[in-house]
């Protein structure tokens, strides 16, 4: 039992490392086949030699290391319709439905399509694929539309940013269940409201929402507005995107479980006066609330399951139970769809900034003396350099961009984040009531609004804002988190099973 315990973490350790090299070295059954001769070898040894309990560790993670080779390669050796790929590169005829809120950019619109048929004159084929539709922004498309589309269907290419980076865009895609892609495809509409009822209201109060934020704040503050609030960072366009890229704050408006996690501490300390659990509660709902409000997408249900999982774990102060809770949560999402290891920033992003959040900022906490009379400030540059810490390497190796103003913009801008939060819902809310009490909210939330822009704006005119640094090679990335690991564990204090105490 003792053995297990230990090997616990180890173990899902190595299932993520056996997805990662699958991923990217070779995706094979012969590679996890090794890994099982190695248990096997392992498992003969122990046989040999009783007393060497360090051989039954090398079998459960060797184990567990084929288990994740097997998972990705079954992933990736998964075949797509036969009848589809029949026509890769023919003008085809498709019936399908909008299975995702479209993705409204400043040029063109992208559509998630999931095809049902495949159509030939008086024939009708069943068929079974997603594809990606690129469409203008007007007409107006919506959740659950059904719709005939005619147009040259392809599959998705890998492309090249200006600083030579490769963006393995079709592993991209699959990793949302997307295979082909049509560019500006005929559309004829045959039907409406085809999606989940559930979630297509909840994009209609979400829209109706937006709609009245629009009708009170001006631009860009309200693109900014729905960015932070609901995670549509696209609304900002991507001037000033690539600004809060440059000045490390672009993470305000992706809803992440980072994110959420900060929303939901400030919702807990508010109803500190309902107690423990209350507040406990309050902050859960809170959570539960955003992810409902975006749609529910399994980004965005994977965000708010970590970021319940890091709430725990501070607010109880059992970082190390907790955090292997996220570890095992983070193992079966990734066992649920082995791609999102190796192809979505948002998980990539979203989990080691949780990891860092509960395993890191108490290593910092500690260390970090000279804001102790101002715990908020503290706060905030604990847990600004701790999800740093954790997201450098991969932010490194993906955009090449070190931001140098990142940790003061972060200052400057997060500790408003909450309450810039809480004033924009109530000015959406208070839009469905009258539009003279939304447009006296909007006055502060518009100045919150403004200085968050004004910090990106000119934090990232000044001209050591950012510095670009050449495609870092991913075994350079692999070494820097083992790196990380070991200092953490290094560094972590022990923990005794007395009651912890709570912190809120």
């Amino acid at each position: 039992m003792q053995l297990l315990s230990r090997a616990f973490v180890p173990a899902l350790v190595s299932f993520l490392i056996g997805v990662g090299v699958a991923a990217y070295v070779l995706p094979s059954f012969a590679l996890g086949g090794l890994f099982l001769v190695l248990a096997l070898a392992a498992l003969i040894l122990w046989v040999v030699r009783r007393e060497n309990i360090f051989s039954l560790f090398v079998v459960v993670c060797a184990i567990a290391l084929a288990l994740g080779v097997f998972r990705f390669t079954i992933w990736a050796e998964a075949p797509n319709d036969p009848s589809l790929e029949a026509l890769v590169g023919e003008n085809v005829v498709l019936r399908g439905v909008v299975v995702d809120e479209p993705d409204v950019r400043e040029k063109n619109t992208q559509l998630y399509f999931r095809i049902e048929e495949i159509v030939d004159g008086a024939l009708r084929t069943p068929a079974k694929g997603t594809v990606l539709l690129v469409v203008g922004r007007y007409p107006e498309y919506q959740y659950g539309d059904a719709m005939e589309i005619r147009g040259t269907i392809k599959h998705p290419e890998a492309f090249s940013s200006n600083d030579g980076r490769i963006f393995d865009y079709p592993n991209y895609l699959k990793a949302k269940g997307i295979t082909y892609q049509i560019f500006y495809p005929k559309v004829a509409m045959h039907g409406y409201e085809r999606g989940h009822f559930i979630r297509a209201k909840l994009f209609e109060v979400k829209h109706s929402f937006l709609e009245r934020l629009s009708a009170v704040l001006p631009e860009p503050e309200n693109a900014l507005a729905g960015g932070i609030l609901l995670g549509g960072k696209r609304s900002l366009g991507e001037e000033w995107t690539e600004r809060f890229r440059t000045t490390g704050i672009v993470h305000i408006i992706v809803l992440s479980g980072y994110n959420m996690t900060i929303v939901a501490e400030w919702l807990g300390a508010a109803f500190l006066v309902l107690g423990f659990y209350g507040s406990l509660s309050i902050s859960a709902l809170g959570i539960v609330f955003f992810a409902l409000m975006t749609g529910a997408g399994a980004t965005v249900v994977r965000a708010a399951i970590m970021a319940l999982l890091v709430l725990l774990a501070r607010l109880t102060g059992r970082t190390e139970t907790m955090g292997r809770g996220l570890l095992l949560a983070g193992v079966l999402m990734v066992a649920h769809n082995p791609s999102i290891l190796a192809f979505d920033p948002s998980f990539q992003l979203s989990f080691l900034a949780s990891l860092g959040l509960v395993f890191v900022a108490p290593i910092l906490r500690e260390r970090i003396r000279i804001f102790r009379k101002h715990l908020v400030v503290e706060e905030v540059v604990v847990s600004t350099l701790a999800t740093q810490i954790m997201v450098l390497p991969l932010l490194l190796c993906q955009t090449g961009i070190f931001s140098t103003v990142a940790l003061p913009a972060n200052l400057l801008v997060l500790p408003l984040i909450p309450v810039t939060m809480l004033f924009t819902f109530a000015t959406g809310v208070l839009g469905f009531v009258g539009n003279i009490f939304a447009f006296i909210s909007a006055l502060p939330t518009s100045a919150l609004l403004a200085w968050i822009l004004a910090v990106g704006k000119y934090g990232a005119a000044l001209p050591f804002a950012a510095v670009h640094l050449p495609p870092l090679p991913g075994w350079l990335v692999f070494l820097a988190y083992a790196a990380l690991a070991w200092a953490i564990y290094r560094f972590s204090r022990p923990v005794d099973h007395a009651p912890l105490p709570r912190v809120l």
